[in-house]
């Protein structure tokens, strides 16, 4: 059984969902966050943020670590020993500057007693040893290292910025989807006012006898789809604020209106100097290129091993039977070590090193050709919007009058409500072609500026659109 339509009850619903909206809407005044500061909070408080910075730190102590290979090694240690073993025991004793005759076997008498040297019984050492060793050359492996950590600075400071910018994107993206959430909830509350004005006009014509109670019933149906829409349009909306309380990393439940619609000028209108800009300023191309520089330092650092390396060691001794520092000696010397083969472990560090450099030179390729089509993409995407933007604020411009003259034969009887709803649905499909061209617009211009390095607040001009 079809039960009736009730239009009071759904007049009465349709103005709780508006209610609903314009409370919501004046409660959040308060918390309403401009395009600026939802930059601002997003580059502070998202952790996309955190993990860059602690790449460049990782880069940074790198570069520490290569630096101290130049410096000198000092060492400090101490060793106690026990051992009954004659040649130990031997050595303990004239490193304690304490060795006898005796200790060679020879008594008073200067007789030979194999014992006393054989078996001399246990005895102890307490060494301690100060131990500096200074690197000279190393094969150029130090200074490799030192380069490789250099890239990897540039390569993270590259990287920094390019987190940050495309944050920014992101957030311009987000903070445009809430506007463009909106305007369809605009458009939805349009479409909404007008069922609410068929099914009264509706209403009179039935009771006048000048239309029959089918077309009151196709009214009602219409503005129960109107509302429906409408409920998803607000739901859109809710779900736009979510993804950019994400990127700003604030209380999911807090409430979030957001400021003025921006505007955002391309960096310029040659398509070749964008793609110049491109390929000279895209921090993420940059951020590769010194990755390729640090692996090509990386193949200097695997040669090292076939060249010689020459250190200097200057160590100081004391040793002790007991617990102290007692005989004192020291020790200088020069190191000249040369590994003449490794039976092609050196040579094959090397080639993995070189396959490495290669890969990373063709991911660079990759990147700058990726970034180059995203230009060229967004640059064409751009002129073929504004046109249809033009073309869409005419198609809502007709549409409206079409609505206007067709609604004037239905109050005449001229016209059926089919008629009627048909003109309002091309209205509402022009009036939502004309909310995403905007949306399509402005997404073009900053995929351009993400594109060209330029998605930077600090030099990012914009300026507030009329909603």
């Amino acid at each position: 059984m079809i039960m009736p339509f009730k239009p009071k009850k759904i007049v009465l619903s349709v103005s709780a969902i508006l209610a609903s909206t314009m409370l919501m809407s004046f409660s959040a005044q308060a918390q309403e966050y401009s395009f600026g500061q939802c930059v601002d909070l997003t580059l502070t408080q998202n952790p996309e943020v955190g993990a860059s910075r602690y790449r460049l730190q990782q880069a940074e102590s790198a570069l520490k670590e290569s630096d101290a290979h130049r410096l000198p090694q000092v060492t400090l240690s101490a060793t106690a020993m026990n051992s009954d073993d004659a040649l130990n025991v031997f050595g303990m004793k004239l490193s304690q500057r304490e060795a006898k005759l005796s200790d060679f076997g020879f008594n008073n008498s200067m007789q030979f007693v194999s014992d006393d040297l054989n078996k001399p019984g246990a005895h102890s050492d307490f060494n301690t040893r100060l131990e500096v060793m200074i690197p000279v050359w190393n094969g150029g492996r130090v200074s490799s290292y030192q380069e490789q950590a250099k890239a990897m600075i540039q390569a993270a400071q590259h990287g920094d910025a390019a987190v940050k910018q495309m944050l920014t994107y992101n957030v311009y993206q987000a903070y445009e989807g809430v506007h463009t959430a909106r305007a369809f909830v605009q458009v939805a509350e349009q479409a909404v006012k007008a069922a609410q004005s068929y099914v009264e006009t509706t209403k009179n014509m039935v009771e006048q006898g000048i239309v029959v109670k089918s077309e009151l019933l196709s009214a009602n149906v219409h503005l129960s789809q109107a509302m429906t829409a409408l409920e998803k349009a607000q739901t859109q909306e809710q779900i736009a604020k979510d993804n950019l309380r994400m990127l700003m990393n604030v209380d999911d439940h807090s409430s979030l209106t957001v400021g003025p619609r921006v505007d955002l000028t391309v960096p310029s209108n040659d398509i070749q100097k964008l793609l110049d800009m491109a390929n000279n300023a895209n921090p993420q191309l940059e951020a590769s290129r010194e990755v390729v520089r640090s692996s090509v330092a990386a193949i200097d650092a695997s040669k090292a091993d076939n060249y010689p390396s020459f250190n200097i060691i200057a160590r100081g001794d004391t040793h002790d039977k007991n617990l102290g520092f007692g005989a004192q000696s020291y020790t200088v010397a020069g190191v000249v070590s040369w590994k003449l083969t490794d039976f092609g472990l050196t040579s094959s560090k090397i080639d993995q090193a070189n396959a490495l450099a290669n890969e990373k030179q063709a991911a660079l390729q990759s990147k700058e050709n990726q970034t180059k089509l995203m230009v060229l993409k967004a640059w064409r995407s751009l002129q073929v919007a504004e046109k249809q933007r033009d073309s869409n604020k005419l198609a809502v411009g007709q549409a409206e009058e079409a609505q206007r003259l067709i609604m004037k034969r239905y109050k005449n009887g001229v016209a059926t409500m089919t008629e009627v709803l048909a003109s309002q649905a091309q209205l509402d499909q022009s009036r939502a072609d004309l909310v995403r061209s905007t949306f399509e617009i402005n997404i073009q211009k900053a995929q351009l500026r993400l594109a060209t390095g330029t998605m930077d607040m600090r030099d990012l001009q914009t300026k507030s659109m009329v909603n």
